[in-house]
C-alpha cells in the first residue's frame, strides 16, 4: 500500500492533482457508470493524444504534400475476412477510404464466412467502389490460405496488412509513401500502434524502437502496421498453413532472412480492436475458426524453430520470461575459451562473492585476469596471491590511477580467450547459467557485445540496457523496476537490441575487440563502454541485452560513482553528431524518462 501512496504523490507532482485522484480511484477499483476507469497509463496517453493526433488542418498539409511526391506507388491493403461483426468490418474498409494517401485498393477474402450479416456486408461492399475487390472462398481455409486469396488479389507494388476489425489511422499509408520517397529501396515498414477498448477508447500505445532483429527473435514486436514490397512476398511464397494465428511471425521472420531494408515510422498508424477472438483481447484469438489450428504459442514455437535452421543456428526454442515471448538458445559450439578480466582495488568481502560466481558458474571453459589497481589492505594482498597460484588465475598490477580503458586493455593483451567478459568486482550471479546465457547470444551471427540484466541488492533493476542522449548523455533503461517486473510491452525481460550496454557484466568477441582496439583510452572513468558499442554499431555489428544472464550489482562500491565531466564532453564531442538519436527508444517518450513512459 505505501507504494501506492508513494506513486500517488509521485503523480501530483509530476503529472497533476486530476491524474493523481484517477490513479487512486483506478487502483481501488471504483467504476464509473459501470466500467473499469483506464489505468494511469491510459489516462497519460489520452493526454498524449490530444496533443499529438493530426489535426485536420494537419490531414489539408498533407494532402498538399502527397501531390509534390515523386514517387506514389500502388499500395494494396490485404484483409482476410471471418465471421466478423458487420459493424466492425464496415468501421475496418471505411478506415482505408479515408487515407489522406488517394492510391491504394482493398482486396478482401471471405474465408467462408457463416454470419449472415457478414455476408451481407460484403456484398453491399463489392457494389460500393471498384478499388474493393473481393473473393468469396468455399469452406474455413484459415488465415494463412485466406490472406494468400487476398494477396493474388492485389495489383500494387507494396501490400498492407489489415485485420478485419481493426483500423488504419487516417495518414497510415501516407506515412508510408512519404518514408518511401525518401527510401525507395525499402522492403518493409512497420509502425507504431495502440487498442481500441469497448468504448472506442485509444488505449495501450505500443511505442516500438527501430529494427531490432534480436528482440524479433524474442516475440512478434513490428506487428501493426506492416507493409511489404510485393515482390518480397512472392518471392517468400506468401503466408504458410500451419501456422494460423503466427502466420505474420512466421512472414516476417523468412522475410527478413532475405532482406535488410526495414524501416520504422514512430507514429501511431494502426489500432487493434478489443474484441473477442482477437488477439488485442486474447493471446491465442486471432485466426480462430480454422478446425485444424494450433494454439498460437505453438505455432510462433516451430516458426522460430524453422528460422534457426534457415539460418544454420543449431539450438533449441522456448517459452520467454512472459506469456508471447520466447528465448532462442544457440548451442555453444567448440566450447570456446573465456577471459574474465575483474579490475579490483581492495573491498575484499566483494571481490570474494564475485570470484565464488565465477568458480560456481556452470560454463567450465574459462580464465580469470584480476588487475590489481593499487590494492593496499593485507587482506586483499593475501587474497590476491592466493588467487594468483589457483590454475588459469592471473593476477596483474595496474599501478597507476583508475583507467578503466587502460585497465581492461591491459587485461585484453593477456587474454587466450576468443571471447572477453568485463566483469566488476561488486558483482554476484543470481544464478549458476549467466555466462552460458550470454555465450548462446554471442553464436547469433552478427552480434558482438552481450550484456546482461543487473540488480540491486533490494532485487529492483539497475541494468536492462542503456539509452543515449534521454537522460543525460547515457542511461539505464528500467532503472528501479522490480525485477519480476517485465517491464513495457516485455521489455525488461526480452532479449533484445541496444545501443549499448554496461561493462559491469558485457561479454565482447576477442575478434572484434582487437578489431575495433580496444576502449577508447581518451575516455578513463566513464562512457567507454558505451563508445565501444557505438564503433561496433559503425562497423556493422550488433549489441544485444539479455534477461536470462542475471547478477547483482553493488553499483560504484568499488570505484565511486562513474559519472565524469571530462569523459561527458569527450564522449559528446565524438559522438552526438554520429549518433544523434538512440535507434531503440521510441522518440515519442519524453527527456528525462527511461522507463518506456509519455507523460
Amino acid at each position: 500500500m505505501t507504494s501506492k501512496i508513494e506513486k500517488t504523490v509521485e503523480l501530483a507532482q509530476t503529472e497533476g492533482v486530476e491524474t493523481a485522484f484517477r490513479f487512486c480511484l483506478s487502483y481501488l477499483g471504483f467504476r464509473l457508470f459501470g466500467r473499469r476507469l483506464l489505468s494511469i497509463e491510459d489516462i497519460c496517453y489520452q493526454k498524449w493524444r490530444r496533443r499529438n493526433t493530426p489535426t485536420e488542418a494537419d490531414f489539408e498539409r498533407m494532402r498538399a504534400e502527397v501531390k509534390r511526391f515523386d514517387y506514389s506507388p500502388l499500395i494494396s491493403v490485404v484483409m482476410p475476412v471471418f465471421d466478423v461483426d458487420a459493424a466492425f468490418l464496415r468501421r475496418a474498409v471505411e478506415s482505408v477510404e479515408r487515407q489522406i494517401y488517394p492510391n491504394w485498393e482493398l482486396c478482401i477474402a471471405d474465408d467462408g464466412s457463416t454470419r449472415s450479416e457478414t455476408k451481407a456486408e460484403l456484398e453491399r461492399l463489392s457494389q460500393v467502389s471498384d478499388r474493393i475487390r473481393i473473393r468469396f472462398l468455399e469452406g474455413n481455409t484459415g488465415i494463412s490460405c485466406a490472406s494468400n486469396a487476398a494477396i493474388e488479389l492485389a495489383g500494387g507494388e507494396f501490400i498492407a496488412l489489415l485485420d478485419h476489425d481493426d483500423e488504419l489511422s487516417p495518414d497510415a499509408l501516407f506515412e508510408n509513401v512519404k518514408l518511401l520517397n525518401s527510401h525507395r529501396d525499402t522492403d518493409m515498414i512497420y509502425s507504431d500502434e495502440d487498442k481500441l477498448d469497448e468504448r472506442g477508447r485509444h488505449v495501450e500505445v505500443f511505442l516500438k524502437p527501430d529494427w531490432s532483429p534480436e528482440l524479433l527473435l524474442s516475440n512478434m514486436y513490428t506487428c501493426h502496421l506492416g507493409v511489404y514490397r510485393k515482390s518480397v512476398i512472392d518471392v517468400i511464397g506468401g503466408f504458410r498453413e500451419g501456422f494460423e494465428g503466427a502466420q505474420d511471425y512466421d512472414l516476417v521472420l523468412r522475410l527478413t532472412e532475405r532482406t535488410g531494408r526495414i524501416r520504422h515510422i514512430p507514429r501511431i498508424l494502426y489500432h487493434w480492436r478489443h474484441s473477442p477472438g482477437s488477439t488485442a483481447s486474447s493471446y491465442s484469438g486471432r485466426g480462430a475458426g480454422h478446425s485444424g489450428m494450433k494454439a498460437p504459442a505453438e505455432c510462433s514455437l516451430k516458426a522460430l524453430r524453422e528460422a534457426m535452421q534457415r539460418r544454420g543456428i543449431d539450438g533449441r526454442v522456448e517459452p520467454g520470461l512472459f506469456e508471447g515471448s520466447y528465448r532462442v538458445r544457440p548451442m555453444v559450439k567448440d566450447n570456446p575459451l573465456v577471459t574474465i578480466i575483474i579490475p579490483t582495488r581492495d573491498n575484499l568481502s566483494l571481490l570474494e562473492k564475485c570470484i565464488r560466481s565465477v568458480d560456481e558458474n556452470d560454463y567450465r571453459n574459462f580464465e580469470v585476469i584480476v588487475v590489481n589497481n593499487r590494492s593496499e589492505k593485507p587482506e586483499t594482498i593475501e587474497f590476491l596471491g592466493r588467487l594468483a597460484s589457483q590454475k588459469n588465475t592471473q593476477v596483474i598490477a595496474y599501478d597507476k590511477p583508475y583507467d578503466f580503458s587502460a585497465i581492461n586493455n591491459l587485461a585484453a593483451n593477456r587474454a587466450r580467450g576468443s571471447h572477453l567478459l568485463l566483469l566488476n568486482s561488486d558483482t554476484e550471479a543470481v544464478r549458476p547459467d549467466w555466462l552460458t546465457a550470454m555465450l548462446e547470444v554471442a553464436q547469433i551471427p552478427g552480434v558482438a557485445v552481450v550484456g546482461s540484466k543487473l540488480l540491486y541488492p533490494d532485487d529492483t533493476v539497475q541494468h536492462a540496457g542503456i539509452v543515449l542522449w534521454h537522460c543525460g548523455v547515457a542511461g539505464h533503461l528500467h532503472s528501479r523496476l522490480h525485477r519480476d517486473n517485465h517491464g513495457y510491452f516485455g521489455m525488461a525481460d526480452a532479449m533484445r537490441n541496444c545501443s549499448a550496454v554496461t561493462a559491469a557484466c558485457m561479454l565482447i568477441k576477442k575478434s572484434i575487440f582487437d578489431e575495433l582496439g580496444g576502449l577508447d583510452p581518451e575516455l578513463p572513468i566513464a562512457y567507454q563502454e558505451v563508445a565501444f558499442c557505438l564503433r561496433a554499431w559503425e562497423c556493422g555489428y550488433r549489441t544485444v541485452y539479455t534477461p536470462f544472464s542475471l547478477l547483482y550489482h553493488i553499483e560504484s562500491a568499488v570505484t565511486g560513482p562513474r559519472v565524469d565531466k571530462p569523459d561527458s564532453r569527450v564522449f559528446q564531442r565524438k559522438w552526438e553528431n554520429r549518433c544523434p538519436s538512440d535507434p531503440f527508444y521510441n522518440p515519442n517518450f519524453p527527456r528525462g524518462s527511461l522507463n518506456f513512459r509519455l507523460r
